[in-house]
Formats: C-alpha cells, sequence, structure tokens
C-alpha cells in the first residue's frame, strides 16, 4: 500500500501500520527533503500520549525541542491571561522546528521497515481492473516510477490531491489566512519567556511563539478580503499594522525580521468524503482545525493511528472500518466546530466587525420567513460555485426545496428528512448562505 505525504499524518499512519499491520508492505512517498520551511511550531503536553503510543517518544525527547510552558491571551480583555500547561497532568508542551520533528517521524518509520521515497511528487492514480491503484510519481531527478498499491492514503496536507483526482470536493467553513514573518533573536536577548501570545484586533488576531535557533515567528490571522484589504503582503503595511498591536510589538521590539511577510492558508474545512474504494485521507488532507486551537499536529498524529485501523480491519475484510474511520472524523469535526463557535464568541470587543461576525455564527434567520428559489441567471453554475457550510450536493438540495416557496422551518425540516446526521444549526447556516449569495430570497419580495 502507499502513502502520500510525510507529515505527521502519513508517518504516523505509517508507524502505527508496521506496529499493527506488520504483514503489509507500505511505502511512503513525500514530496520534499524536508529542508524548507513548515508551518505549524506548537505542541500540547497531550501530543506524549500519540509519539509513546508510536514508539517515538524517547527519540523526540532527545531532539532537543524547547519546552513552552503555555499560552498567554488578551482574549476577550485587554489584559494578558495565562493558560499554563503545567495545570496539565502531563506537564508541559513544546515549541518545535516543523522540518526537524516530521524529519524525525520519517526516519522513524523507515527503521522500521517503511519504504521512504524522498523528493517525489504524486502526479497521478488511476484504478484497475485488478481494484489496484498505478501511481504515477515523478522523481527529484524528473525521471518517473509507476508504483501499484492495493490502498491509497491520501497524506498530502490541505491540497488533498488525491482526494481532488478523484472528484471529492472541500466544504469550507471560513477563510482565514495565516501571514507570516519570521525573525531572528540576539543570542544575549533577555527574551526569556516561552509562552505562545495571541492578542485579538479587529479584523483578526495576531500569534507569536519562539522557534529552535533563537527566532520567533509571528503571524497575522484574518480573512483572504481583509488581507487584500490591508495589502498584508506588503513588509511596511504588516509593520504598521502589528505596531498598532500592544504585546506583540513589544515581544518583537528587539528582534530583526528574516524575510518578508509569506502567506498560508488557514480555513477550516473538511472532505465532502474522507474515504472511498481503495482509499482514504488522513490529517489535514481530510480536515483542518484553526491553528487557535493548537491541535493540528495532534489531529495529524491521531487521524494516522486511526487510519491505520481502518485500513488493517480492512485488509482482514472488514466491509465497514473505512465508514467507520469517516464516521469518528465526521463527529470530531462537528464537535471542533461547536468548540470554536464557543471560543470566538468569548471575544466582544469588535462584535460590529466582518471577521468576527462570520465566526459567531449568529442565526438571523426568521424561522417563520417565506424562502423562495431566485431564479437568478447561471444560478446552477452559480451553485458549482460555492463550498461553505455544507456539500454542494446540500446546497443544490436546499435550492431544490425551495423551489417551491416555503417557511424556513419547513425547508430545514425537509433538508433533515433526509438527510439527518447534519446539525439544524449548519442547514439553518447554510440557508442564511445561500440568501447572501443571492440564489434564494424572501417568497415575499
Amino acid at each position: 500500500m502507499a502513502i502520500l505525504g510525510g507529515g505527521p499524518a502519513g508517518t504516523a499512519t505509517a508507524l502505527s501500520l508496521r506496529a499493527h499491520a506488520p504483514s503489509l508492505s507500505v511505502t511512503l512517498i513525500e514530496q520534499s527533503n524536508y529542508s524548507g520551511l513548515r508551518i505549524g511550531e506548537t505542541l500540547p503536553p497531550t501530543v506524549q500520549s500519540l509519539l509513546e503510543h508510536l514508539g517515538v517518544w524517547s527519540t523526540f525527547e532527545h531532539e532537543g525541542h524547547l519546552p513552552a510552558y503555555g499560552t498567554c491571551a488578551t482574549w476577550g480583555s485587554n489584559e494578558l491571561f495565562e493558560n499554563e500547561f503545567i495545570f496539565h497532568p502531563v506537564g508541559g508542551g513544546w515549541h518545535v522546528d516543523r522540518k526537524r520533528f516530521d524529519a524525525m517521524l520519517a526516519r522513524e518509520a523507515a527503521s522500521k521497515g517503511v519504504d521512504l521515497i524522498y523528493g517525489s511528487k504524486f502526479i497521478r492514480g488511476e484504478k484497475t481492473k485488478k481494484d489496484h491503484w498505478n501511481l504515477s510519481v515523478q522523481t527529484a531527478r524528473g525521471g518517473q516510477l509507476l508504483l501499484e498499491a492495493k490502498f491509497v492514503v491520501d497524506a498530502t496536507g490541505r491540497r488533498g490531491v488525491f482526494a481532488a483526482q478523484q472528484g471529492v470536493r472541500k466544504t469550507l467553513l471560513d477563510q482565514l489566512l495565516g501571514v507570516f514573518v519570521f525573525l531572528g533573536l540576539d543570542a544575549g536577548d533577555s527574551f526569556a519567556d516561552s509562552y505562545t501570545l495571541v492578542e485579538p484586533w479587529e479584523d483578526g488576531w495576531w500569534y507569536s511563539a519562539l522557534v529552535p535557533g533563537e527566532k520567533l515567528v509571528v503571524a497575522c490571522m484574518t480573512d483572504v478580503d481583509m488581507a487584500t484589504k490591508y495589502r498584508l503582503n506588503s513588509s511596511p503595511v504588516w509593520f504598521d499594522l502589528i505596531a498598532k498591536s500592544r504585546h506583540t510589538k513589544e515581544r518583537i521590539r528587539n528582534a530583526k525580521p528574516l524575510g518578508g511577510p509569506s502567506t498560508y492558508p488557514a480555513f477550516s474545512h473538511r472532505l465532502e468524503q474522507i474515504t472511498g474504494d481503495g482509499w482514504l485521507a488522513a490529517g489535514d488532507a481530510a480536515t483542518t482545525f484553526d491553528p487557535l486551537s493548537s491541535l493540528g499536529i495532534q489531529k495529524g498524529l491521531r487521524s494516522g493511528i486511526l487510519a491505520s485501523y481502518a485500513i488493517a480491519d480492512y485488509f482482514k475484510g472488514s466491509a465497514s472500518s473505512l465508514e467507520k474511520y469517516e464516521a469518528i472524523l465526521a463527529k470530531e469535526f462537528e464537535e471542533y466546530l461547536s468548540t470554536r463557535t464557543d471560543y470566538y464568541c468569548q471575544e466582544r470587543r469588535w462584535q460590529n466587525s466582518p471577521f468576527w461576525q462570520r465566526r459567531y455564527d449568529q442565526i438571523t434567520l426568521d424561522p417563520r420567513q417565506m424562502l423562495r428559489l431566485s431564479e437568478m441567471p447561471g444560478q446552477a453554475s452559480a451553485v458549482e460555485r460555492l463550498s461553505m457550510h455544507l456539500p454542494v450536493s446540500d446546497l443544490k438540495y436546499l435550492c431544490d426545496l425551495c423551489s417551491v416557496p416555503g417557511q424556513a422551518h419547513e425547508i430545514v425540516s425537509k433538508f433533515k428528512a433526509q438527510r439527518s446526521s447534519t446539525p439544524d444549526r449548519r442547514v439553518i447556516l447554510a440557508l442564511q448562505y445561500l440568501a447572501e449569495e443571492g440564489l434564494i430570497k424572501s417568497a415575499a419580495a
């Protein structure tokens, strides 16, 4: 079998498979050689149990990553609030060098018998008549490898390359973007606190954390349209904006920028379909969480372990193993969305700002409001371009239900009669979204 992607999810899948299904031959294909920049620096204390489960805890301890003792935030208040890891029974967390952390996991997988192919890019996969996958891989020297696999794991991160080739779409929940700058610290600098700092502002929030090598990473987290509005990819604009902060500007007072701003997608999403015939997605290829949660790496490791169990059962002939895996990740994602909304709702200082309003998930639709299809020109193609709150197929179904005018609560009930697993709140938010996009409107209009 083949695993596409050598990040935490891909390597965790490989490591767990070697432990729980040692008879399986596992090939892991990683596009990089782990020398480039990788975003995601903080590990919570709870990740220790996952690393122990994967058999790499001892190796991790000797890697020399920086201790992280918690988070300082001005969330909902002008004053800093400390959330110390020391209150967690495991102890402190860590600031890690992501490329070194990921490379360590890959080496451990290789040492346990995983066939690791570095510097090779997955190009395409085609299903054969023998229920195998033919995978085309481009090597670092421009050559081509042809591999055959009985099962494929898509662990290619947010891009979800393999799933996209199968025609699987993403359902987005926001348009969050991170605009990152790395800064250098003098070796003799008195900057000693290793807390992750989170500081909200009118159109987003600032994030900063130490990383190994006397460096500090600082990110302005905002929505795509806000980043464009402020021109945050410009160094002068980025530094002018940070100068308006209270705590973050003090943290970088003696730091020197090592380069200009770089943008990275940070939106929350899930695949419309996480598993398929002879494949599944793991880690960020399957779902992504808001970086505010600090759970990205932990989620990747956990989903890789769960994926390995599903794959092992799949090869034992279990017809439901992939369905169970998808159900677990879907439930986890819905729980995350609820927690995300609760946390953002704690910050009310800029409640009229579009950035914060988008995250409050406010229901403004009157249940008795009569709705109907707007019959706008090019409506069919317009629905195809939508991707927020629900899968495109569900958005289309909501539009179909509105082809006959009805009250909002009736439309929600009809939808739930066919798709009972979707939370009511998500259906209502999707209706509001369709109204905002002009695809449905008041029947009285």
